[in-house]
């Protein structure tokens, strides 16, 4: 797994692939702080979270893309099979590094639109952001594998990016509409990972739940597609 990481770590730096994405990520975190500068009260940190956690997620499509999309699309993943046969050793290092790339865009937000609102002289819970952070991973854990399961299965990136981005942004919201208006069936948010993702700290254990689960499915989705998928 190291000498995929040196590779990527490489790749990354020669061609500066994340710089523009983490330029525009720390311009809406600031913008985000500014928003609530006439709010100088810490009791308005649930809200700053509940706007950044809008498009943060979409943020997610760009690892992914570097990890799967790029290597599908390009074929550099063939150079690495032929060295190492073992698909579930690549499968695990590629998901791994998935997540805890999005994790620290989730991150990166949070610090920089609470450093920049104290610098603004507002008041900011750092307990709150800690504990939302927290109860926040399960759900993105479970969005990060979402993203991978789409670069995977689809044959085209701008497929992928399209899929992945429809889904953040309408699913939940289309899906609470026909359930409500048209089959008269009243779903509580728990169960739309997407909204409840933008409740801030107040994550219920259902979502968690819920979270794991389609972790677990997708997981596994994605690994039997990507053992299955025609490289060569």
């Amino acid at each position: 797994m190291i000498h995929y990481l040196k590779a990527d770590i490489y790749r990354i730096q020669q061609e500066k692939k994340l710089l523009i994405s983490l330029g525009i990520l720390v311009l809406l975190s600031l913008l985000s702080a500014f928003l609530f500068k006439d709010s100088p009260s810490a009791d308005n940190t649930v809200s700053l979270i509940q706007l950044l956690t809008q498009f943060i997620m979409l943020f997610f499509i760009v690892p992914t893309n570097i990890l799967f999309g790029e290597d599908f699309a390009h074929r550099t993943i063939n150079n690495i099979l032929i060295k190492q046969k073992r698909r579930q050793k690549l499968f695990s290092y590629k998901v791994l590094t998935t997540i805890l790339l999005n994790l620290f865009y989730v991150t990166l937000s949070y610090l920089i639109s609470a450093g920049f609102r104290v610098l603004m002289g507002g008041q900011v819970n750092l307990q709150v952001f800690g504990v939302a952070f927290l109860h926040q991973i399960p759900l993105l854990i479970a969005i990060s594998i979402l993203c991978d399961f789409l670069f995977i299965i689809m044959n085209r990136v701008g497929q992928a990016y399209l899929a992945y981005i429809l889904i953040a942004l309408l699913f939940d919201n289309v899906c609470r509409l026909i359930l409500s208006n048209i089959l008269h069936l009243d779903f509580p948010v728990d169960y739309f990972i997407f909204r409840s993702l933008q409740n801030g700290a107040e994550i219920p254990p259902t979502t968690m739940v819920l979270s794991l689960i389609l972790s677990l499915l997708l997981l596994g989705g994605s690994y039997y597609v990507f053992n299955e998928k025609e490289l060569k």
